[in-house]
């Protein structure tokens, strides 16, 4: 309700001004008031800042948006087209009005501004953070002040300390006759860390002019979920006070038991410290007896009440959950839940434990709002009872929507089944890429229409910046053989989706502009083209291929006379 109806209400407005500071913290505060009053009159304690549970649910919150960096993603998207697309009536007017010897990202005093203007403006610093030049001939980038490293955010190069110009421009680092990068060069004067990635950034034809992208998306382009987890990435990083153990593997882990929702929202709870234990009401200045009401322990704690107390100890010793000293239940909660998680040997099923934990806890509150003692042993058979019964319903729902949930689920580029009866040649390609690795490996495996014996190469590049760039690789690799081996009705089959997906909408990704227009260029060659889609058990002998030759230590080519220990 929070995510689809309340946030969702101001997007239009916060899409053209900022909103002020009082406005999205009345928003805020009245969502949050939904969500922790348990009904419309009560706000109810807030048992974590608002703040933190907008962090995703994988850095421990649970992922509701913050209004203001909404608003800034949304503002940074205006911003966008005012940089990518000059050309439209909104880019013109802003430009007549506000920038008309500059561009929007100059911090330029203006007269009079709109607050539409000024409200757009403040999305600079957003946008500045993922904002990047991409590489096409060079010669409008500054090696030492243009963002063109795509590291975690983009940046100029980094030098080495030896003296360089201050004016040197990219294309200075290009080697004119191989139109690819001077080696030699990178390793006299930039850092060893930003040698590898600039040795794998695609070099564009000397005419080719340099772009802007964004940094944030695979394909380059701005888009408002992908600014909002920027803006969001840059609270994380200030809000940073301690070095300690992390236990977010945890917290993000929780909503991956299979079990209810509930039960999943309860284990979140319990790691963030959101349960009304009696220890924890006394914190909030709630005058209660601290006690255990099962036991009489001096002190009631998430983890005592969950593990440590008399009643909850005899639940876990007869379930099937191995319990021993020192290991299971400690008197930690991250260790007892990260051994519930992890640690349990396959041997024992453990499924059940989510059940366990929540029917304990309900068995505190019978004791202290009904003073009702439940046997140890009722609680365990009626959490088993509970989760068998679920169980048995996510089989019986399985099976009943299999066929819907396929149907629906569908990818927009459907897998191609594989006739017998073609014509031409069938040519199945693939990469391998490894960040830890120095080369990617490529693959391809050609068969014909004709009976003529298969065909294969397989090679190993410099390694590229990621392993959609190295498919990208592959399918131009494979291209150039088959033109070479003058094979002109060739139908392409590869299982990366979105390099399917890029070559059918090239204006959509044009962080691999250099790539497509090669492609481009190659596909002419062709009388019959097509790349198709497959599963990668269809796609296993050119996916060997390319793992295999990504391991050799040196760079190496082959077509046909593959050797023995490459083979499959």
């Amino acid at each position: 309700m929070i995510k689809s109806v309340a946030a969702a209400l101001p997007t239009y407005v916060m899409s053209c001004f900022r909103l002020p500071k009082t406005i999205t913290s009345k928003l805020t505060s009245a969502v949050a008031k939904f969500w922790w009053g348990s009904n419309g009159d009560s706000r109810g304690m807030h048992w974590m800042a608002w703040n933190k549970l907008c962090n995703s649910k994988s850095e421990g919150g649970l992922g509701f948006r913050n209004v203001d960096d909404f608003n800034s993603a949304l503002l940074a998207k205006q911003l966008w087209r005012l940089i990518t697309v000059p050309d439209s009536l909104f880019a013109k007017v802003f430009k007549g009005r506000y920038f008309r010897k500059s561009n929007p990202l100059e911090n330029i005093k203006s007269y009079s501004p709109s607050y539409g203007w000024h409200s757009i403006c403040s999305a600079r610093s957003l946008v500045n953070k993922g904002l990047i030049k991409r590489v096409g001939s060079g010669t409008s980038i500054s090696v030492w002040e243009d963002p063109w490293i795509p590291a975690q955010f983009p940046r100029p190069a980094k030098s080495n300390g030896s003296l360089v110009d201050p004016l040197l421009k990219v294309n200075n680092l290009i080697d004119s006759r191989s139109n690819f990068w001077n080696i030699a060069l990178l390793e006299e004067i930039f850092d060893p860390e930003d040698i590898a990635i600039i040795s794998a950034l695609p070099v564009g034809a000397p005419t080719k002019e340099d772009t802007l992208g964004w940094h944030f998306t695979k394909s380059g382009k701005y888009t408002v979920k992908s600014g909002y987890h920027t803006a969001r990435l840059g609270n994380l990083e200030t809000n940073f006070s301690l070095i300690g153990p992390d236990i977010k593997p945890l917290k993000a882990h929780s909503w991956k038991v299979h079990c209810p929702p509930k039960i999943r929202h309860f284990l979140w709870q319990i790691l963030t410290g959101c349960v009304p234990v009696t220890e924890n009401l006394r914190r909030r200045g709630i005058d209660c007896d601290t006690g255990c009401a099962r036991c009489g322990e001096p002190v009631e704690t998430i983890n005592h009440t969950l593990f440590q107390c008399h009643p909850a100890r005899q639940v876990w010793a007869l379930s099937q959950i191995p319990t021993a000293m020192g290991i299971f239940p400690t008197e930690s909660i991250f260790a007892n839940l990260d051994h519930l998680f992890w640690r349990i040997h396959t041997d024992f099923d453990s499924s059940v434990f989510p059940w366990i934990i929540w029917y304990i806890w309900k068995a505190r509150n019978e004791k202290i709002f009904e003073n009702i003692d439940k046997d140890p042993l009722e609680v365990l058979r009626l959490a088993e009872k509970e989760a068998q019964l679920w169980q048995s319903a996510q089989i019986e729902l399985h099976h009943e929507t299999h066929g819907t949930v396929e149907l629906v689920n569908r990818p927009r580029v459907g897998n191609t089944s594989l006739d017998s009866n073609y014509s031409g040649y069938r040519c199945f390609v693939d990469g391998s890429w490894k960040e830890s690795d120095k080369f990617s490996g490529t693959g391809w495996f050609c068969t014909s229409s004709n009976g003529e014996p298969p065909t294969m190469g397989a090679a190993n590049l410099r390694r590229s910046l990621s392993p959609l760039h190295t498919e990208f690789e592959a399918l131009l690799w494979a291209m150039k053989c088959m033109i070479g081996a003058d094979n002109q009705e060739v139908e392409f089959l590869t299982d990366c989706s979105d390099l399917v997906k890029m070559v059918s909408s090239p204006t959509e990704w044009p962080a691999f502009s250099v790539y497509l227009e090669e492609f481009q260029s190659d596909k002419e060659e062709f009388s019959s083209f097509s790349l198709s889609l497959i599963s990668r058990n269809a796609n296993v002998k050119a996916d060997h291929l390319a793992r295999k030759i990504r391991t050799e230590p040196l760079h190496i080519t082959f077509v046909n006379n593959i050797p023995q220990e490459l083979l499959f």
